[in-house]
């Protein structure tokens, strides 16, 4: 290849990371007008598409739909989509002015075929509801709509309680080898939140309680779940709105006052800056302590050096805090690159360093190795930390050991990337499990987890995957033991086996979004997992539908669920065209693996000249 191609290939990419990956750059806003078309991506004033089931089709989470004034003609699943806030449906604004301005007053919206009763939320969306036309058939709400509208509401308004799967089900809930403890939907937390994120857990050492920490569209909740079967809100701390939050917590022993005190560390897309809230006195009460405003907005919270059952760091090594994905750039440093915090006063995290030129740091994890492949770390550093960096379409290892100067040990792509999300590594420190964000939207292939070879941490490589039965979008994944517990997006919790790291086999899955009943590759359901109370109790955060409370059943070596479990067969999706300008992730092109094949290679060979 010429150089001038591989020029071409880099300032493409330049730009195209700019608009195409989800989270390091501005969403972008879709239109619909009465007089749109259904076809290309709806990102232009210009061209605007005519529904809102195929706007969203096109978009990505964050991403915004502005619907002109006019009136539409609910189809079934539209009022999941306009309930729906991972992408922000708003009626109110006209063609005439190209959608620069809201007014639902002056560009009356007006839906039709909706039921009365959610009047008030799409009137706080920019829309007018105009209830069933008489006489008009295609107007009418169908019978079969309105009974999947009364399952929905039911699961959204109502705390459950233990309910075993059987044949297939519990209760409304698809489910193989895994039974529903509870779910406390969001209409039964007390700051009424729309949306549902992140979720963590820990257990309380000075009295043995078990907590979730739950995030939400305005804030985060603590809840007791010491019962599994009745969990009670300890309280919520209010932040500003946004559909990211992230959550970690650390505890330690106050030896002074011979007691544990535990902290939960918040970030968010949002301008709120890193919350820190006391859960020392929970089940009483929660409080926020501190916010931190080194930096305004970060994707994501990670501790490192810790027991993930109750936040404690492990033993002869330090906790440390690191912030993936920040606003901010300094020096040489990347926007978005990490950032690591002492912990020695928890209420006041001290910045030790911001690496240079680590790229857009999404998410992370890391592991101590005292093995053999400490002699790829720096000098004198064994045992060796490791920081594995997801970093939008590579995974890029750090020996961290001396915080103050961090050492990128490689970067490796792989055939596929489309957005390398977040991972986690295997029981043995050999394999890393990469979620992938939108390669199931992008390339058009069912759930896909990578299996990265990280024997050799120079030169990583992909030993395997996991392939499921649905379109579902693989989002956080955690080891314990031999299994994989994975939120799966609409089709909830995924449970793998994967005492073989190169051959993950699913054992077990719990549906937390049933209804509507799509095992498709948009973004709602489960957003999170927390696998490791020392209960065995599961924790579940969905989007729509709140926090579950799951028992697994499953065992190592079980057989795989029946033909069919979780819905194989998936309702026509319209794949998502390019993108000529603006950001989400409903962009591909399939010459892009290439470009980024071709960029691997230079990196290798670049960490290779220079000794990496």
């Amino acid at each position: 290849m010429k150089k001038y191609s591989l020029s071409l290939v880099s300032i493409f990419l330049a730009g195209f990371s700019a608009s195409s990956f989800a989270h390091s750059e501005a969403h972008p806003t879709r239109f619909i007008a009465e007089n749109g078309v259904d076809q290309g991506n709806c990102a232009k004033a210009s061209n605007p598409c005519a529904s809102i089931a195929y706007a969203v089709s096109q978009s990505s989470k964050g991403d915004k739909i502005h619907v002109a004034s006019g009136t539409y003609y609910a189809q079934e699943m539209d009022i999941f989509y306009l309930l729906n806030d991972m992408v922000a449906v708003k009626g109110g604004y006209s063609t005439d002015d190209n959608f620069h301005k809201f007014s639902a007053d002056k560009n009356i919206t007006t839906i039709v075929g909706i039921p009365a009763e959610y009047r008030e939320r799409l009137e706080q969306k920019g829309f007018r509801l105009l209830q069933d036309t008489k006489g008009n058939a295609e107007q009418r709400i169908k019978p079969a709509y309105l009974e999947l509208l009364e399952r929905y509401k039911k699961i959204t308004t109502t705390i459950e309680k233990p309910t075993s799967c059987a044949n297939g089900k519990a209760s409304e809930y698809p489910c193989h080898s895994i039974d529903m403890q509870s779910h406390l939907p969001l209409s039964q937390i007390s700051s009424n939140p729309t949306s549902a994120n992140d979720i963590w857990g820990y257990i309380d050492l000075n009295n043995n309680r078990e907590y979730a920490v739950l995030g939400l569209q305005n804030g985060t909740t603590v809840i007791d779940v010491t019962d599994p079967a009745a969990p009670a809100e300890v309280g919520s701390i209010s932040g500003v709105n946004s559909t990211w939050r992230d959550v970690k917590v650390y505890q330690y022993l106050d030896s002074s006052e011979n007691s544990y005190k535990a902290y939960a560390y918040v970030t968010t897309e949002g301008n709120g800056g890193l919350q820190i809230i006391d859960l020392t006195d929970a089940p009483n009460s929660i409080s926020l302590v501190n916010t931190i405003r080194v930096f305004d907005t970060a994707h994501n919270v990670y501790l490192g050096n810790i027991d993930y059952a109750n936040g404690t760091a492990l033993t002869g090594h330090d906790a440390y805090l690191y912030i993936a994905g920040s606003n901010l750039s300094g020096g040489n440093s990347s926007r978005g690159s990490y950032r690591i915090f002492d912990l020695t006063d928890p209420v006041n995290p001290a910045l030790v360093t911001t690496p240079a030129s680590a790229g857009y740091v999404h998410d992370a994890t890391n592991l101590i190795i005292d093995d053999s492949r400490t002699d790829q770390c720096a000098a004198g550093h064994n045992p060796c930390e490791i920081f594995v960096d997801f970093n939008e379409n590579t995974v890029d290892i750090w020996d961290t050991t001396d915080k103050a100067n961090p050492t990128r040990i490689s970067s490796t792509g792989y055939t596929g990337a489309s957005y390398t999300h977040s991972g986690w590594y295997s029981a043995d420190k050999n394999y890393i499990f990469i979620q992938d964000e939108l390669d199931e939207r992008n390339l058009g292939v069912n759930t896909t987890l990578y299996v990265m070879d990280i024997r050799d941490l120079q030169a990583p490589t992909i030993a395997g995957s996991y392939v499921g039965t649905t379109r579902a979008i693989d989002h956080n994944g955690f080891t314990l033991g031999d299994k994989y517990y994975m939120s799966n997006y609409k089709r909830g919790l995924t449970v793998l086996d994967v005492s073989n790291p190169t051959e993950p086999k699913e054992i077990g899955y719990f549906d937390t979004y049933p209804i509507p009943e799509a095992n498709d590759p948009q973004f709602d359901g489960a957003w999170g997992a927390f696998p490791y109370l020392p209960s065995g109790n599961i924790l579940v955060s969905d989007i729509s539908n709140g926090l579950f409370v799951l028992k697994d059943n499953s065992q190592i070596g079980d057989d795989a669920p029946p033909t069919g479990g979780g819905g194989t067969t998936n309702p026509p999706t319209v794949t998502p065209e390019p993108e000529s300008s603006g950001g989400g992730g409903g962009v591909f092109h399939y010459w892009l693996i290439l470009g980024l094949g071709l960029i691997g290679i230079l990196r290798r060979r670049n960490n290779l000249a220079s000794g990496r």
